[in-house]
């Protein structure tokens, strides 16, 4: 086992493919890596769908090799560090062309040199297979994560050793290649501290299967279908298959249900695609961006031309995900936003004011705001909408959060 690590070590030096590491997924010039890139890109996005970090989240980029996911995390306003066995790999990797700094740590991912709760959250693509001791990478990967961590991992599944790739590999270069089986590998999620496994069947892109138009048609009438009619409708059909008649007529639910579970186990099984949290999920989650705006005090209903009224607005974090203070360096901090609408609700200036705020703001805090809010220059009768926004990212509206209205006239 020591042999192996000591070549994933040198893999790099040998294989000679530094080029394809410092731009990886996309392809070096005069290259076509079209199908590996298109695998790669797809993964990381199951993976990013799946976390949503956010801007306060601190990732670890877990058998990193040419930190091209941190790369990546890093062009999405994400903060990571990416660990590698190979010093040779993170090298290349802090030299990619795209001129972002990204923070590397050699480390064996049996014995990661981080303290206990430094993420919230980690990324695992094809890596974890190459360790040695899985269940020992696990416990490792659970003490790094804080007390609601949650890690997603892509591996290579069934038959993966045995491939000519994965036997080639080993022969040549002396890596190790396994097998990532879904039971045993929930089973040592588990094990390691994870009280939550999910397996994600529905998130593989698989181009082979597809529908005819008069299958689609048939997906849709049983889609629209009321349950007891349809009930009623498969015991007729099995009923008169079990005498010999209509067998020609297959059962569509029975057989959408099968063909579905054929294709998604295999799936599922050449490929794993698991998340382990190391809570249990909730039944029901919490909007990611959520905020309860209550006046604290009587906001002026008249105003002069060109002035300003005093607001003072009491908000709650009632979403899942806590507020970077806007003083923060970057995108992705949180603001009070003003917007300025017509008396009739039409919106005039979506950017009319801000407001920052004093501090961090967890799920449940509570900050209190009193500003001055500027008047517009021409009179007339209008409204100021209150709403949190999330700078370069979105307001806090779209994803269903509540603002807060007031009009006011403006003499």
């Amino acid at each position: 086992m020591a042999d192996t690590k000591q070549a994933e070590k040198e893999y790099l030096a040998r294989i000679g493919s530094s080029d394809w590491e410092r731009v990886k997924p996309f392809s070096t010039p005069g290259s076509d890596t079209l199908p590996e890139s298109a695998r790669l890109l797809h993964d990381f996005s199951v993976a990013l769908l799946t976390l949503q970090p956010t801007a306060d989240d601190r990732i670890l980029d877990l058998g990193a090799g040419g930190c091209w996911c941190s790369d990546l995390l890093g062009r999405l306003n994400r903060s990571s560090v990416a660990v590698d066995i190979s010093v040779d790999m993170l090298r290349t990797g802090r030299s990619r062309p795209t001129g972002g700094t990204i923070r590397a740590v050699a480390g064996d991912m049996e014995r990661l040199p981080f303290r206990p709760g430094a993420f919230t959250k980690a990324i695992c693509l094809s890596a974890i297979h190459h360790v040695p001791d899985i269940p020992a990478a696990l416990g490792e990967i659970a003490r790094v994560l804080t007390d609601d961590g949650v890690a997603f991992f892509s591996e290579p599944g069934r038959g993966h050793a045995a491939a000519p790739v994965s036997t080639a590999a080993m022969r040549d270069f002396g890596v190790l290649e396994q097998d990532i089986l879904v039971e045993d590998f929930a089973r040592w999620c588990g094990e390691a501290g994870f009280r939550d496994v999910r397996i994600k069947p529905m998130s593989y892109t698989i181009p082979e299967f597809d529908l005819r138009v008069d299958e689609w048609a048939r997906w849709s009438r049983l889609a629209r279908s009321k349950r007891p009619y349809r009930a009623l409708d498969t015991i007729r059909r099995g009923v008169a298959e079990f005498f010999g008649a209509g067998k020609q007529t297959s059962l569509l639910e029975e057989t959408l249900a099968m063909s579905l579970v054929r294709l998604l186990r295999g799936a599922v099984e050449d490929h794993p695609m698991i998340v382990a949290s190391k809570l249990e999920a909730r039944a029901t989650v919490a909007s990611t961006w959520s905020a309860r705006i209550v006046a604290a005090a009587g906001i002026p209903g008249r105003a002069t031309a060109g002035g300003t009224v005093p607001i003072r607005l009491t908000v709650t974090n009632v979403g899942s995900a806590t507020w970077p203070a806007a003083s923060a360096v970057g995108t992705g901090q949180v603001s009070l936003g003003v917007q300025l609408l017509e008396s009739g609700g039409r919106l005039l200036v979506r950017d009319h004011h801000r407001v920052a705020l004093p501090g961090r703001v967890a799920p449940g805090g509570v900050v209190r705001l009193d500003f001055a809010c500027p008047m517009p220059s021409t009179p007339g009768r209008y409204q100021l909408k209150f709403d949190l926004v999330v700078e370069g990212v979105t307001w806090f509206e779209p994803t269903g959060s509540v603002t807060l209205s007031h009009a006011v006239e403006v003499a």
